[in-house]
């Protein structure tokens, strides 16, 4: 038992999970670009289909269901590409950012509400649980950007002299406080 605590084994199980996760990454990069290719090709072929219903004047049924079937797969490569840009941050990065998870999320919830709104199909409970969720996850982003923005204050911050830069740190914590006090 003795060897799982020493440097040696942490080293190796360390480089062989590296390892793993790279092979991970190079197995799955493939398969994002074609998936993005693919999704390119359907937007593609949707846009073929409503040109071709709009020149040819075919009913307008079909013409608006091309064109909502165009809207949808616009939107859903909205939603792939944010999704890849958080798994391009945990390839470079190694952990997931919760502000691109916002993000994500956001426009996941506004494709929803787009979809349902060319479909027609909301009723009141709907408007009123998108519109809760849509605030929470603002509020949420909005506090993740105050905060990174208030730590890049403090990293920028010079220590005066006489103080440490824990000192600085605790300052600014006890700033934060009072403020939320006086809210």
């Amino acid at each position: 038992m003795r060897f799982l605590f020493s440097d040696r084994f942490s080293k190796r199980a360390l480089n062989f999970y590296n390892g793993f996760v790279n092979l991970l990454v190079i197995l799955t990069v493939p398969i994002v670009i074609l998936t993005l290719m693919i999704a390119i090709a359907i937007i593609l072929y949707d846009l073929r289909l409503f040109t071709a219903y709009v020149a040819e004047g075919r009913l307008v049924l079909e013409h608006e269901k091309a064109f909502k079937l165009l809207i949808k797969n616009i939107l859903n490569f909205f939603v792939l590409i944010e999704l890849f840009r958080v798994f391009l941050d945990v390839i470079e990065y190694r952990r997931i950012r919760k502000r691109q998870m916002l993000e994500a999320g956001i426009v996941f919830v506004v494709r929803e509400i787009i979809i349902a709104m060319f479909d027609q199909r909301f009723t009141y409970l709907d408007l009123i649980g998108y519109g809760v969720l849509l605030v929470a996850l603002g509020v949420t982003y909005v506090l993740i950007e105050r905060s990174w923005v208030e730590v890049m204050r403090v990293m920028r911050m010079k220590p005066r002299e006489g103080n440490s830069f824990t000192e600085d740190i605790k300052r600014v914590y006890r700033k934060f406080k009072l403020r939320k006090v006086e809210e």
